[in-house]
Formats: C-alpha cells, structure tokens, sequence
C-alpha cells in the first residue's frame, strides 16, 4: 500500500470518525438552542402562566430558552399532533393533559396521535385542583340544594366549558349522571369567553383552576359560590369548600399535565430533560412561589414512573367516558 492509499483511508476514517461524532456531540451539549414547548390551549391562562414560569426557572438553570409556543383548539388535538410529528431531537416539546392521553382515545374513533406510542413521557409536571363555581345569581348554597333547584327549574341551569369532551365537560356530565341534576353544557372555545360568559350570568356553573387569586378571593369572601372541588380533600386556599368525596360523590379522575417529547427522540435527552425539570417542580422555592398559590401539586416524575401512571389513568378516563355517555367522531 503506498502513501498516497493510505492518506486516502485515513482521510475517509477521520471523515467517517466525525460524523458518527456529531450526532453524540450534540446530544451531550444538550439543549444548544431554544427549545419550542406546544401549549395545548390558549394564551392567557393559568396553565400557560404555569408553563411560562417553568420555561423561565429552566432557562435559568439550563442557560438556553424553553419558547412556549400555544397551538389551542379541537379538544387539545392539534398541540397533541404538532408534537407528535416534529423532529425527535429534543427541541420540541409538548405540556399535555389527562384529556389528550386519557380521555381522547377513548372519546374519538380516529386521532392523528397514538397513546403511548407517539410520544416521550418527560415527567408528570403537577395535578390541578379545580373548583365548580356557581353564579350568585343562582339561589342556592351548596351541591345537594343545586341538584333540587336544577330539577324543581327544569332547562334553566346551565354549565360552561372550554370544548366538548374536556375534563371539565365530562366531569360534569359525570356529576349529572350521578345526582340526576337538570344542567345544559354551553362549550366555549376557551378559559377567556366562558369566564366573561360566568361573570355576566349567562352562565351559572364552570369547573376552573384555583389559579387566579381574584377567584380565590371571591369565594372566600362569598362573591362567588364554590360549590365542590376535586378530589378527595378540600384545598387550603378555600378550605370553606367541600371536596367531591366529601360530599358524597367521589370521582376517579383527576386533572394533570405532564411534559412530552415525540417518540424516538434519543434516552439521553429524555433523561437530561427529566434531570432539569425535575429539580424545577421539586423546587421548594418554586412550589410554593408558583405551584401551590394556583392550585397546583408538583408531581416531577421518572419518564419510567409516568409511563406506569399513563397506563393506570387512561383506563381511568376510559371509565369516565363510558359513564358520562358521551362520544365524540
């Protein structure tokens, strides 16, 4: 072999060397541009208010920036889609809900998302207490006397939500099924136009997110009436209001949001991500700066120990389905 041959197979070594490198390399300099989180729904909102403040404890732990990028709208599926379809390199990530993975599959004949297998599970973020608020308007104090005006009033209750098929909507045809309560759901594209729909009375009940101190402080003062909130124990921000179980009706199904990456993209980066977002949400400065005053519990799971929860609360939602009747093509 002569000298000529020989720098010509190094050369290609060195070449070949470099390029099964870059892909390494670029995993272990991971994040090294701004990473894109999809917002399943509006801007505006507690959970994007949520989403944003971790984006800025992880860019301040990380050095890179976490854009969050609201893609709202049909139940929660075209940010489910997005997500699923984008490159799996790590720089697109999503904040999904238990209506996406749990409650969708079952609602739905066709998505253009499979669970589990279109996406990454990152970490489990935080469940979500909310609170079913009535209209003062409305002449009643609690739950039990609610159900005997609704059915004393026949077609005159109403209930907002933010679409068809929502936690929020199945959650209440669940408590309808239950008490046999005469409601109408009324969706709205959204938190914004069904709150201004509540505060003007065209609508007199809605779940919400304890996350806006002004609503705390409405019913703590009896501006507003809460009437339940989920769960099994009553939240330390209004603690004069019962929960579900308390009253009588314990429900299975929680909400939660949790953070993903398309299928396929790479362990190390999942674990990197798991890494730096769990030490954000298990922040006790964090926790109780950003999570606990909205009425949200940190979670901050393994990708392994949320898998096994997808697993347990999607059948959970497939049994919410089946009980509150509806379907949706």
């Amino acid at each position: 072999m002569n000298k000529n041959q020989l720098l010509k197979i190094l050369t290609a070594s060195l070449v070949l060397s470099t390029l099964l490198l870059q892909p390494l390399h670029a995993q272990q300099t991971y994040p090294n541009k701004p990473i894109r989180v999809i917002n399943p729904l509006a801007a505006g909102g507690a959970l994007d208010a949520l989403l944003r403040r971790i984006g800025q404890a992880y860019s301040e732990r990380t050095g890179q920036n976490f854009v969050v990028d609201s893609k709202p709208g049909a139940n929660t599926i075209i940010a489910a889609e997005t997500c699923a379809k984008a490159p799996p390199d790590g720089y697109t990530l999503c904040l999904l809900s238990n209506s996406t993975i749990s409650l969708n599959p079952s609602l739905y004949t066709k998505l253009p998302y499979e669970v589990p297998k279109s996406f990454e599970p990152i970490t489990q973020v935080a469940f979500a207490t909310q609170v079913l608020v009535m209209h003062p308007s409305i002449p009643v104090s609690n739950i039990n006397q609610l159900v005997a005006y609704s059915k004393s009033n026949p077609n005159k209750i109403n209930f907002a939500s933010f679409g068809v098929g929502g936690d929020g909507h199945l959650t209440m045809e669940w408590l309808k099924k239950k008490t046999g309560a005469d409601m109408t759901h009324v969706p709205y594209k959204g938190a914004a136009p069904a709150q201004t729909a509540f505060s003007a009375g065209e609508v007199h009940l809605m779940l919400l997110i304890i996350g806006n101190p002004n609503l705390v402080s409405q019913i703590n003062s009896g501006q507003s009436k809460g009437l339940l909130v989920t769960g099994s124990n009553r939240s330390s921000l209004i603690p004069n209001v019962p929960s579900f179980s308390e009253a009588g009706y314990p429900l299975d199904s929680q909400t939660w949001f949790g953070i993903f990456a398309p299928a396929g993209t790479p362990k190390d980066i999942v674990n990197k991500l798991n890494a730096d977002l769990v030490a954000v949400l298990r922040s006790p400065e964090f926790q109780n700066k950003w999570l606990i005053p909205n009425g949200f519990e940190a979670v901050g799971s393994s990708p392994e120990d949320f898998a096994k929860f997808i697993t347990a609360d999607s059948k959970r939602g497939a049994d919410l389905v089946k009980i509150s009747g509806a379907t949706l093509d």
